[in-house]
C-alpha cells in the first residue's frame, strides 16, 4: 500500500478469490512505509465486488492508514472494514482498528507497543481487544533484499456473539507471545516480493496456536501506479463453534498517485 505524500495516493482494490472468514492476525508490518519522509503521512484503499445473473453478489471494503514519522519514532493508525451480501444476504461484516507506536534505538533494534480492537460477525467475534509490546530486529537490510524479526508478549480479550451455538456468549482473557519474521526480496527494478509469517501460540497452551502466511507480489510500472496480488493464509487451531479453522483469501489491488 503506497502512502500519502504530495499529490496523494488512492488504492484500488478488487477482490479475485476468498475462502471462509477474515483472518484474525493483521499484517500490520506490510503497511510501514519505510521510505517515507518525516512528517505524516496517509492513505486509503477502497474495493468491491458486484456481480449478477447466476450469481448475486455485492462486496465492499475499505481502509485508511496513517503514519507519522520522526527520526527515531513512528505512529501508525489502520482503520479497515468489510461488507458483503449474496443473493441478499449478508456474508461478511467486519471493523477493525490497529494503534502501534515503533521507537528506533539502533540502526537494527527498535521496540513496539500496540493496541487493537476488532468486531467479526461471521467469526462470532463481537469484542476482541488487545495490547501488546515488544522488540524487532532487522536482521539484514540491502536495496535487493532485507529480513525483519519481531516478537511481542500481549494480552488478548474476545467475548463472542449470543446466538444458538454452544460457546454463545463466552469470554475468554489470554497471554499470546506474538511473533513475526518480515522478508522482502527486489526481483527485478520494479517488481518487489514481500513474504510476511506471524505464529501467535498461547502462552498458557501453545498448541491453542494461531498463524498467518502473507504473501504479496508488488509492481511497479510506472512511478504513478503500483499493481499488487497478494495471497494470506490463516490458521486457527482452535477457532469458536462453526468456524474453520483454515482460511485463504487472494486479492489484487491497484495504486495510482495523483
Amino acid at each position: 500500500m503506497g502512502f500519502l505524500k504530495t499529490g496523494g495516493w488512492v488504492v484500488l482494490g478488487v477482490l479475485l478469490h476468498a475462502s471462509g472468514a477474515a483472518a484474525q492476525i493483521v499484517n500490520v508490518q506490510a503497511l510501514f512505509d519505510e521510505k517515507a519522509e518525516l512528517g505524516p503521512a496517509a492513505a486509503i484503499e477502497l474495493g468491491g465486488d458486484w456481480r449478477t445473473g447466476s450469481t448475486e453478489l455485492f462486496a465492499i471494503r475499505g481502509s485508511l492508514v496513517g503514519q507519522l514519522r520522526s527520526e527515531r519514532d513512528v505512529w501508525l493508525g489502520v482503520i479497515r472494514g468489510e461488507y458483503s451480501f449474496a443473493s441478499g444476504e449478508r456474508i461478511v461484516s467486519q471493523v477493525l482498528e490497529h494503534v502501534r507506536y515503533r521507537r528506533r534505538f539502533t540502526d537494527q533494534v527498535a521496540g513496539e507497543v500496540f493496541a487493537q480492537h476488532e468486531y467479526n460477525e461471521f467469526r462470532r467475534l463481537q469484542f476482541r481487544a488487545l495490547l501488546g509490546a515488544g522488540p524487532r530486529f532487522i536482521l539484514f537490510n540491502e536495496d535487493s533484499m532485507g529480513l525483519t524479526f519481531g516478537v511481542a508478549l500481549m494480552v488478548e480479550h474476545e467475548r463472542l456473539r449470543k446466538d444458538g451455538e454452544a460457546d454463545a456468549g463466552d469470554r475468554y482473557t489470554d497471554p499470546r507471545v506474538s511473533s513475526y519474521l518480515l522478508a522482502r526480496v527486489k526481483l527485478m527494478e520494479n517488481i518487489n516480493l514481500v513474504e510476511t509469517v506471524y505464529f501467535q501460540p498461547r502462552v498458557t497452551r501453545p498448541s491453542d496456536l494461531r498463524v498467518l502466511n502473507e504473501t504479496l507480489l508488488a509492481v511497479t510500472p510506472n512511478p504513478r501506479v503500483t499493481v499488487g496480488i497478494g495471497f494470506n493464509l490463516t490458521y486457527d487451531s482452535a477457532p469458536p463453534a462453526t468456524v474453520p479453522p483454515l482460511d485463504t483469501q487472494l486479492r489484487t489491488t491497484v495504486g495510482v498517485k495523483f
